[in-house]
């Protein structure tokens, strides 16, 4: 009885192995309840590691780079407590670490917009000064002509008297025209009427229209320089011969009778009939010229004989009286 359970070095062995079985089994329960705790607590606190670990890599400031390695602990405290307040940890130190830029932008950025201001402020010394604009002429302080010449004094002859109109520079100009308008009547016309004005403005190259309305006219519808005529144009012609500056615009006139084109024609040939007249009796060419007007300036608008036949007329403009 006592052989069958006495093993001897066998069933010491035997027990052995049974009591190392044991321990292992219970090695190896144990080792996997700390895996499965290592786990569980792998999965709460990895946002901590992970926030540390984002510190450690994203920080350039020695101090965040010393608390990651446990120098301080601070944020690795906070974050073991609230893994939120980890993640805010590692914003706010991701936005310090960029902070610095922001800050040195902000006077690049104000000198931008300082920029037009300083610009504006130089730009009169850099820009050329713009030309000065010519101040507009001053109206001209006489009455003119249509092409802007000085309006000519009238000297009228009529029947009894001789009449001077017009504006002239001075005292002395209208004495003379009043003289040169007695020298040059004809009997009768002794009456001088001088109702010139004195202008200083009138510049004394002024022209001098000189109407006739006693004197011989063209027949109707012709520019022949009848004897009478001729003898009209001869006191013209001694006056231009005594004063050799004189030089004399001719007009050419027609009467309201036919149409407008044929009027302006005879018109001109009676201006160029008397200038050619005129030329004849020694008054160089140069110094005669001619303008043809038709109808355009009637003296009378009656349509009798005598009206009509003071419009078949020339008349003359002198320039030089005054020089």
């Amino acid at each position: 009885m006592y052989d069958e359970y006495d093993d001897g070095d066998e069933g010491g062995a035997s027990l052995g192995r049974k009591l190392a079985l044991g321990v292992g089994l219970v090695a190896i329960a144990a080792a996997g309840f700390f895996a499965f705790k290592a786990v569980t607590d792998s999965d709460d606190g990895g946002s901590v590691d992970g926030a540390s670990s984002t510190v450690a890599v994203d920080s350039t400031d020695p101090a965040t780079t010393g608390a990651a390695s446990g120098d301080t602990g601070d944020a690795g405290d906070a974050g073991a407590k609230d893994p939120s307040v980890a993640s805010t940890a590692a914003t706010t130190e991701s936005t310090s670490s960029d902070a610095p830029t922001t800050s040195q932008a902000a006077p690049e950025t104000t000198a931008t917009v300082a920029a037009p201001t300083t610009a504006a402020q130089a730009s009169p010394t850099v820009a050329p000064t713009a030309p000065a604009v010519p101040a507009a002429p001053a109206t001209v302080p006489y009455t003119t002509q249509p092409d802007g010449s000085p309006a000519w004094v009238v000297a009228i002859y009529d029947v009894d008297k001789v009449t001077l109109t017009g504006a002239v520079p001075d005292a002395l100009a209208s004495e003379r025209l009043a003289n040169l308008a007695a020298q040059t009547a004809k009997p009768g016309q002794g009456n001088i009427v001088n109702q010139l004005t004195i202008n200083p403005a009138v510049p004394r190259s002024v022209g001098v229209r000189v109407v006739e309305l006693t004197s011989t006219r063209f027949p109707a519808g012709s520019s022949e320089v009848l004897p009478d005529h001729a003898l009209e144009l001869d006191r013209l012609a001694n006056i231009m011969n005594a004063l050799p500056n004189l030089t004399a615009l001719v007009i050419g006139h027609a009467d309201q009778r036919g149409d407008e084109q044929t009027n302006y024609l005879i018109s001109e040939a009676r201006a160029s009939a008397v200038r050619n007249y005129l030329a004849g009796r020694g008054v160089a060419p140069s110094r005669l010229s001619s303008r043809a007007v038709g109808e355009a300036d009637l003296i009378d608008l009656n349509d009798d004989e005598a009206a009509l036949a003071l419009n078949r007329r020339t008349e003359f403009v002198l320039f030089g009286l005054l020089q």
